[in-house]
């Protein structure tokens, strides 16, 4: 087989798939959450890590057996195993509580837990917002967003990841279908961030604001165009019906925070979920009239049908971006109603329990809207970002914020001085930029290198555990570093 027969050879093995069932998605999902249990479990209960000797080396090893493994694992070897893989996760986390816990441990543990659930009581101490930059659980799961989203760009080169798994052609549901949607919704529950330090900044002149948002944007756009011109100078395979002849997902995270920034001006009047969820509705009412089969059918005959698919699903994804906007706006502070409250003060006292209510009441209203879409005929479409795709997203994201709480509140007290992430978790966190590049280079380099198509499962295992070493591995020396790249 010659390049040209391969590079065709790749782009048939990415085109054409029709995804797999949730239940399977979550599953895989899951098994980052049930491993993130079993660390708290170990770190809390034993002694297996040494995180007060400042051990690196072995945490790094333990956590990445512990984090990392068992994630490869279920979207590969495993994918058809991930039930047991789950059930074994738990199992491991209950002996390990079960061994650990006295019966007076076990009450003054039943104390605690029940403060966590109850701190907001009057008697809780005042905690100063500042001093709170992160909250572990929302660590947790960026970092399992992130790590899963590594693992499947280069995976999916192999035969050993299952073709259900893969990005969908039109219609259908997958791991990196959710994968897309969750790393532009996570983005935008940290960028309320600046919204919470300086409420003041949302009502700044518009002109300023707009020159700030180009500002951020353009590092990403270079991106986006370094991107293009690699693939286009060394004749990479390419998957036009994902996003165009020369979008690809760098334009779309480098757009947002303009139009984000565009929709602030409504800000004024209305929250950014109700922008966001209206910016939907919308879309797909155009796409009801005929834009959607404009994506699917028409003939590239210019710049703008060459790249129908990025532009158009671009407003879906701004959708979902507004939307975790807004929703950061209850995760981020100390006490979940801080945003709203007309006396705000620089002291708080934790509130999880309510956060957790909160969280429990948009997944019901998130899972209904995406009821509703189902129940009307609108069929799930990565590819046109359509209106199901996005309650999808947001529902099933919502829903996986909803369990790490109850993980981190389960075993720590955030506002407390106790660990509670692992090395990996807050490294690969605090570099969201820098682990995302690196793993797109180091797909390229793979790529290049190796015909992976005709690679056995053995070896490709054996490659990707190597390509997620290298990635924690520099993500952890970047925050040792205290270099931050983030997303």
């Amino acid at each position: 087989m010659d390049e040209a027969e391969y590079k065709k050879a790749k782009e048939e093995w990415v085109t054409g798939h029709e995804g797999g069932p949730m239940l399977e998605i979550y599953f895989i999902s899951f098994v980052f959450l049930n491993s993130f249990a079993l660390w708290s479990a170990t770190a809390k209960y034993t002694k297996i890590f040494d995180y007060a000797s400042n051990n690196i080396i072995s945490n790094f090893l333990l956590e990445y057996i512990i984090l990392i493994i068992p994630s490869l694992l279920s979207c590969t070897l495993l994918a058809g195993y991930t039930f047991y893989l789950n059930v074994i996760l738990l199992i491991l986390t209950f002996v390990i509580i079960i061994n650990n816990s006295s019966p007076k441990s076990t009450s003054d543990e039943k104390k605690k837990k029940k403060n966590r659930w109850e701190s907001d009581s009057e008697d809780e101490e005042l905690i100063d917002i500042d001093k709170i930059r992160k909250k572990p659980f929302l660590s947790a799961y960026r970092s399992c967003m992130m790590i899963l989203t590594c693992l499947s760009i280069l995976a999916v080169d192999f035969p050993v990841f299952p073709r259900r798994l893969a990005k969908t052609e039109t219609y259908g549901t997958s791991l990196m279908d959710l994968g897309v949607g969750s790393f532009v919704f996570s983005s935008g529950i940290v960028a309320a961030r600046p919204f919470l330090k300086k409420p003041e900044n949302r009502f700044k002149p518009f002109k300023g604001q707009l020159l700030r948002a180009v500002r951020q944007a353009l590092p990403i756009l270079i991106l986006g165009f370094i991107r293009l011109m690699m693939v286009k100078g060394v004749d990479y395979q390419e998957h036009a019906s994902e996003y165009g002849i020369h979008w690809n997902f760098f334009f779309t995270l480098g757009f947002l925070p303009i139009f984000v920034t565009l929709c602030r001006t409504l800000h004024k009047y209305v929250r950014f979920s109700i922008v966001g969820l209206s910016i939907a509705i919308l879309y797909q009412i155009t796409l009801y009239l005929g834009l959607e089969d404009y994506i699917l059918y028409a003939h590239r005959t210019d710049l703008i049908s060459s790249n129908k698919e990025g532009i158009c699903s671009f407003w879906g994804y701004l959708s979902m971006f507004l939307i975790g906007l807004d929703i950061g706006h209850y995760v981020l502070p100390v006490d979940p109603y801080y945003a709203i409250r007309q006396n705000r003060r620089t002291k708080k006292k934790p509130k999880p329990q309510k956060l957790a209510m909160i969280l429990f009441s948009l997944v019901i209203l998130f899972w209904l809207g995406f009821i509703f879409c189902i129940v009307i005929g609108i069929p799930i479409s990565r590819r046109i970002a359509n209106l199901s795709y996005v309650f999808w997203v947001i529902a099933s994201n919502t829903t996986f914020l909803l369990l790490f709480q109850i993980v981190e509140i389960t075993f720590f007290e955030y506002w407390k001085n106790e660990r509670n992430l692992p090395f990996i978790i807050e490294a690969v966190n605090s570099n969201g930029l820098a682990v995302f590049l690196l793993a797109n280079l180091l797909t390229g380099l793979v790529n290049l290198s190796i015909r992976t198509l005709f690679v056995n499962d053995s070896l490709a295992e054996c490659i990707l555990a190597g390509y997620m070493f290298v990635i924690v591995a520099i993500a952890i020396w970047f925050n040792i570093s205290n270099w931050k790249f983030k997303l």
